[in-house]
């Protein structure tokens, strides 16, 4: 039975999601609205593509005299402090977000990640793991590919690795992953959701509708991870990269080895990924697969053959004893702590949009942090931070951060671009942050060359 045919849906937002929503429940026959606040020409070839479609679409502003309708999809960019957001909760319409109807429409498995830091690449050498396993996977969710987009593409018997944000949790009703993974939880997008309070409750709603038959790997080194376990329903599986955890079943570290049901699966030496925060991804997409169903052989597989993805400690060059370290998707200081762990003689570029946070975290960067560069909006607070710590210059460019950052490191370490913010002050994204500083690395070592 179709549950959504003839129903009125108002679309909140036409970003990427909101526009896959809106064609799929096109056709699935419900009376579809859209509503999309800005404007720009990608705005306006997806609101014609629509309206062909057969869908009502307004761009531009809210009309908030018509927002009547059975169900609202809400895009995940839609804050809950806005004005249309605080309208759709007075009228009394359900609020849901892309990945509730995805949910509701799937006919395979889903296995969810969340976390503060380290979701996208969890979530990617997740799906290698299933992809060995011989299953139809697809890696889905906030990590770019809408999941309402990738559901019709898996069928049944098979499982989606799924990337999920605070924002889009933080308007599910009945999602209920079969596998759920929260890695971290830290301060970020206070902004957002008003509090540290309603950001950590977000991220708790990935278990919020498990059963006993399913299964939840929280970080055991965490604690907000460990405070949600406390209340879980599904069977607990705490993962570690410092230990084995008390818990049985578990996953961890010893004696060199990822270890799963006090099995070996793979020396510690042989994971790709760089540093703490690689190892943390690797065990807890290997314990999700394992728990799943996926053979050691095949996690094991999937694991040698997985590369860093862009961005995310991003070797970009070294030169004259120096490494230069692209981790533009440190949007938060939490990260930017775990970015550090491992290199020694750092000179830290950061800064950025704050987002409401505080950066004091930043200063258990030092050691092996011996230098800071900042840059953005949250120079100041950065400069702050570190007074009195170690030596720390302001830049206006990325350029000028990078020249800064050679002149202070010396003979050898690194220079890290890990910002602890994030990049709208100055960027469209992160990434277009990292591709910046990895140009301008690459001008500053061509400039040296010629000058030799």
């Amino acid at each position: 039975m179709n549950p959504y045919s003839g129903k009125r849906v108002v679309v909140v937002g036409l970003a990427s999601s909101g526009m896959s929503t809106a064609k799929a429940l096109l056709g699935l026959g419900a009376k579809v609205r859209v509503t999309e606040g800005s404007t720009s020409v990608e705005i306006e070839e997806r609101a014609l593509e629509l309206r062909a479609a057969g869908a009502t679409v307004e761009t531009g502003a809210h009309d908030l005299t018509h927002l009547d309708a059975d169900l609202a999809v809400v895009s995940p960019g839609v804050p809950p402090a806005s004005t249309v957001m605080r309208t759709l909760e007075s009228t009394g319409i359900e609020i849901v977000s892309e990945i509730e109807i995805a949910y509701r429409l799937s006919r395979a498995d889903l296995l969810a990640v969340t976390g503060t830091n380290g979701k996208t690449t969890t979530t990617s050498l997740l799906a290698g793991m299933l992809s060995e396993g011989g299953l139809d996977t697809v890696a889905a969710g906030n990590i770019g590919y809408p999941l309402i987009d990738a559901i019709s593409s898996v069928p049944p018997g098979n499982a989606i690795a799924v990337e999920v944000s605070s924002f889009q949790l933080a308007t599910t009703v009945h999602f209920r992953p079969k596998v759920a993974v929260i890695l971290n939880v830290a301060e970020d997008h206070t902004d957002w959701h008003g509090s540290f309070g309603g950001y950590a409750a977000a991220k708790a709603k990935i278990v919020a509708n498990q059963q006993p038959e399913d299964v939840f790997l929280p970080n055991a080194e965490d604690p907000e991870a460990t405070r949600i376990a406390d209340g879980a329903v599904a069977r607990l599986v705490p993962f570690s990269v410092n230990r084995m955890p008390d818990h049985q079943p578990s996953i961890g570290v010893e004696d060199g080895h990822i270890v799963w049901r006090r099995t070996r699966i793979i020396p510690v030496e042989d994971v790709p990924l760089p540093g703490v925060a690689g190892l943390e991804d690797t065990v807890a997409a290997a314990g999700a697969a394992l728990e799943y169903g996926i053979d050691a052989h095949s996690v094991v597989r999937a694991i040698r053959a997985f590369r860093p993805l862009p961005h995310r400690l991003e070797v970009v060059a070294i030169a004259d004893g120096v490494t230069y370290i692209d981790d533009s998707k440190a949007t938060n200081p939490h990260a930017t702590l775990a970015a550090v762990q491992g290199l020694t003689d750092v000179v830290l570029i950061a800064g950025g949009r704050s987002k409401g946070i505080d950066l004091s975290a930043l200063k258990g960067t030092v050691p092996p942090v011996v230098g800071v560069v900042a840059l953005g909006e949250a120079a100041d607070q950065v400069l702050e931070v570190f007074e009195g710590l170690v030596p720390a210059q302001r830049a206006d460019s990325m350029e000028r951060a990078v020249a800064l950052a050679r002149e202070q490191i010396g003979a050898k370490g690194s220079v890290l671009l890990s910002p602890g913010c994030a990049s709208l002050d100055m960027y469209e994204s992160y990434a277009a942050r990292g591709d910046h500083f990895g140009a301008c690395v690459a001008a500053l070592l061509k400039a040296d060359q010629e000058i030799e």
